[in-house]
């Protein structure tokens, strides 16, 4: 199967699980039998039980019981630490997922940036792994970290610096340091957080946001790893490449277009 056919399967595929997610929340909250989702579908109840569980994989959904499928409460999905996110952003499900996800392969925490035009700071929407009792104790010591770590400018540190390399179009003059974060797709420099590295690769898609045919859109966020600075080995080699295909993956794989009450499939 060449990459074009795939590409179109993957979207298929990811639109009649949303179909699926889409009659569930159209169905409201509680319990609900898998033939009364399927009834407001054009698809069998087979498919769409499969359907299903893969939402129920995703922890998008839950079932309560035998037969029955219900919207995962707002409760039960993966947590952030308050002060750390900034309070005016809408948690995206399949971004926090990717940020979980990278947080039990590694153990760090994993945090996930976009920016702001209007301001050019950086802004933490996004965070998994921050309640390791170590990183809390450390935030705590330090004054304003967490404040910076939530925003910054963008040329503050390693997310900053990631998305700032990849704004900018294939003909502008670069300095140095953004030439080579441009080429290897990854950063590493320090944190806000005395003796502790950012290291971020960019996303040029949020992980549920939907994909335009044949758009190369511009970057729009960088996922951390925030580590003490006494990795073993070379962090920016490891963490970059398991960061990368973990990104590729999500985007690939991606089902929910937004969390809470997925926004966007309401309004469709």
């Amino acid at each position: 199967m060449n990459t074009r056919i795939r590409s179109s399967h993957q979207r298929v595929e990811r639109d009649r699980t949303n179909a699926v997610l889409h009659a569930l929340l159209q169905l409201g909250p509680g319990p609900h039998k898998s033939r009364d989702i399927a009834a407001r579908t054009t698809m069998g109840e087979e498919e769409v039980r499969r359907r299903l569980l893969q939402l129920f994989k995703a922890k998008v959904c839950c079932r309560p019981r035998y037969g029955y499928w219900e919207i995962r409460p707002l409760t039960d999905a993966p947590t952030d630490t308050p002060g750390l996110v900034h309070p005016s952003t809408t948690p995206l499900l399949d971004a926090a997922l990717l940020l979980e996800g990278l947080h039990n392969r590694t153990q760090k925490a994993a945090l996930l940036h976009t920016y702001s035009p209007v301001t050019g700071e950086r802004l933490c929407i996004a965070a998994a792994g921050v309640r390791d009792e170590s990183l809390r104790r450390e935030l705590a010591f330090t004054s304003g970290a967490v404040d910076r770590l939530r925003r910054a400018p963008l040329d503050s540190d390693a997310p900053g610096l990631v998305m700032l390399a990849n704004l900018a179009g294939q003909d502008t003059p670069l300095r140095e340091d953004l030439r080579r974060i441009r080429s290897a797709q990854v950063a590493l420099t320090e944190s806000p957080l005395p003796g502790w590295i950012l290291i971020s690769v960019p996303l040029r898609r949020l992980p549920g946001a939907p994909a335009i045919p044949g758009a190369e859109p511009r970057v729009v966020a960088a996922v951390s790893i925030l580590t003490p600075d006494n990795t073993q080995g070379d962090p920016l080699v490891a963490y970059g490449r398991l960061m990368r295909n973990a990104v590729q993956a999500a985007i690939q794989t991606s089902v929910v277009i937004a969390h809470p009450r997925f926004a966007a499939a309401q309004a469709a």
